[in-house]
Order: structure tokens, then C-alpha cells, then sequence
């Protein structure tokens, strides 16, 4: 006899799936133009989100679990189990999987700095070890993973080469990205390889990233394209400066993919709302709607990933922002359709004729 509780949980679960497919996909409003993805962990696969995550999204990329420290903490010891179950999924669900990501100075493991007797590791040393990541991991997904972040965060606009200053710079010097996207190019040729970061719109930040990109190409690297993370707000960046970037990297003859996007309903590092929660949820579907619509006027961009599936999962209620309640995704923490998703939908209706 199965108790309440139990069929309390079942009829619930069957409930959040016939409401996930009666209401309109994304996926399939914007059916051969974009793909539509979500960043995930392995747990969401069984979640309550997991039938929104079946019925409006045909592509997924590792919120976590593919990043350098997570699939090899230690070195030659890898840690594949999470990144394949999500790479089966993709499979079996008929879903193009996106890999995040090969190189971030947030997420490097510790044994890469240092040689066997505690000393700093030379640059030779630091590469080879680099090189050997790359061809381990995305050997591992050739065919699977249809695109990589080979490169993460690594364009600081303050600094006189454009580069941030880190311990891949200080290990190796400014040609790790050349020699990672080489790397990668080697293990997998027909990945699309991508160089991916934030604030891409701001001026400073989008010049600086041209000038890194215009040197790989000059240098006959395999770049492909530009990641736009797309961590916006519904007060800003403009739609104007967001096409503007979009425009100086299709000149280039590059791709372009929106590959982190939420749309928080806070001002920049605010930890209260400046209106009412409607009135803010009203404005962020407008947003939605507004976004999609530049990128539709982008052909060479084909796809949008939002960084996660509802708002019961955000990054932006973690770290920095713990104790805040932001909402930037499409669907609320019930798993709902919210003004965001009304908007996604309707620049699709409008905009894909």
C-alpha cells in the first residue's frame, strides 16, 4: 500500500509533467533558428524540474560538473560519473550538449601550479598538464559535446594586454589560449570552440576581447566563436549595446552563442528590490521578449542557453547573494510559466515568420 505521503509525491511529480508539456516548448517555438538550452547539475535529471527541462529545452551544458577542479580533482584521477550522466541524457533525449568548460582560473585545481617535490611548475610542465587535460576530457565527448568553452573569464579590461592576470598568465604567459584552443582543436576538429566570458556589451570589455580574438585569428587559431554570458538585469545593459557586440564579433566572421543568460530582478549588487515583485516580473518578461529579439536579428547566432531551468535553482541566490530572493528565469520556484517565459515565447510568435 503506498502511503499519503508518498502518492502525495507521485501525483504531485505527475501534475509539475502534464503541466510542462501542456504549455507551449521554447524548444520548439524556436525550432530550427535557436537551440534552446539550460545549465544543470546531474541531480535536476530526477528533479522537480525535470520535466520542464524535457519539454522546453533541446540542448544542456554542465553548470559544474565538467569544470577542470570537478571532473579532475586530483591529478590523472577524473571524476566522469556527473558529466556522463548528463552527457547519456543528452543522448538519449535527442539534445545537443554544450561543454563548460576546459579553462578557468576559478576552477583550476591546486596540482596544476606544482611539480612532485612542492616547487612552482614550469610553463612546460603547466602545459603539458594542460594539453593532457584537454585530450582526456574532450576525447572523452568527441561527438558528444558539439561545442566547448575552451576558455573562460580570461579578459580583464584593465589590464594593458587585455588579459587577466592570473596563474595561467604568470605559469605560462599570454599564449595558454592559443595553446588550449589548439589542444582542443587536435582531440575533437569538428567541435565548435568558443571563447567565453562576461560583460561582453561593455565597451571597454568588448574591445578588449576584439583585440584578443582579431590576434588568435592572425595567429591561425581555431576559434569559432564568442560566448556572451548574458548575466543581465531588467534595468540594463541596453538591447542597443548588446547588438552592438554581437555585430563587432559577426564582422570577425565569427559565430556567436548566448550561453549563460538570466535576467535578475535587482539593480547591480542590490540586496533589495527597487519596485514590487509584479511590477519587476512585468518589466523582466518585456526583457525577455526584447533580448530573444536582438538575437533572432543575429543569424550567425544559433543558440541561447539560460543558466538554469527555474528559479528553484539559481546561482543568484548563492555566494555573494545568499538571502536574496532573485527570480531569473522563465519558469518560478513551482516550476510555473512566468511573464519571462510569455515573453521568450512571443519573440519567437513575432519574430520567426
Amino acid at each position: 500500500m503506498i502511503r499519503r505521503a508518498a502518492l502525495t509525491m507521485l501525483l504531485g511529480a505527475a501534475a509539475l509533467q502534464a503541466a510542462a508539456q501542456d504549455t507551449p516548448s521554447l524548444a520548439k517555438a524556436y525550432e530550427g533558428r535557436l537551440k534552446i538550452g539550460a545549465a544543470i547539475e546531474p541531480s535536476q535529471l530526477t528533479s522537480a524540474e525535470a520535466p520542464l527541462l524535457a519539454a522546453h529545452f533541446n540542448s544542456i551544458v554542465a553548470e559544474n560538473v565538467m569544470k577542470p577542479a570537478d571532473i579532475q580533482p586530483k591529478e590523472g584521477a577524473y571524476n566522469f560519473g556527473p558529466a556522463d550522466k548528463l552527457v547519456a541524457y543528452a543522448h538519449g533525449q535527442g539534445m545537443a550538449m554544450r561543454g563548460h568548460t576546459l579553462l578557468w582560473h576559478l576552477r583550476t585545481p591546486a596540482w596544476m601550479w606544482t611539480d612532485r617535490e612542492g616547487k612552482p611548475a614550469t610553463r612546460e610542465l603547466v602545459l603539458a598538464r594542460l594539453k593532457s587535460h584537454i585530450d582526456t576530457v574532450v576525447g572523452r565527448y568527441k561527438g558528444a559535446v558539439y561545442a566547448w568553452d575552451v576558455v573562460n573569464e580570461v579578459i580583464d579590461d584593465k589590464q594593458p594586454n587585455c588579459l587577466r592576470k592570473d596563474k595561467w598568465f604568470a605559469a605560462v604567459g599570454d599564449d595558454y589560449i592559443e595553446q588550449a584552443f589548439r589542444y582542443a582543436h587536435a582531440a575533437d576538429p569538428k567541435a565548435r570552440l568558443y571563447i567565453n566570458d562576461y560583460s561582453t556589451e561593455e565597451p571597454a570589455k568588448r574591445q578588449c576581447l576584439e583585440r584578443v580574438v582579431k590576434g588568435l585569428i592572425a595567429r591561425g587559431v581555431p576559434v569559432h566563436g564568442v560566448g556572451h554570458q548574458m548575466h543581465v538585469s531588467v534595468f540594463g545593459p541596453s538591447a542597443e549595446a548588446i547588438d552592438e557586440s554581437l555585430s563587432t564579433f559577426a564582422r570577425l566572421g565569427l559565430e556567436n552563442q548566448v550561453t549563460e543568460l538570466d535576467v535578475s530582478l535587482y539593480r547591480y549588487q542590490a540586496k533589495s528590490l527597487s519596485d514590487s515583485e509584479d511590477t519587476l516580473l512585468r518589466l523582466q518578461g518585456e526583457r525577455y521578449a526584447a533580448l530573444m529579439k536582438v538575437f533572432l536579428a543575429h543569424p550567425e547566432l544559433r543558440a541561447v542557453t539560460l543558466w538554469g531551468i527555474s528559479d528553484s535553482h539559481t546561482w543568484l541566490n548563492h555566494g555573494e547573494y545568499e538571502g536574496r530572493h532573485d527570480s531569473p528565469l522563465p519558469f518560478d520556484r513551482r516550476q510555473q510559466p512566468k511573464p519571462a517565459y510569455t515573453g521568450m515565447l512571443n519573440a519567437a510568435k513575432n519574430n520567426l515568420r
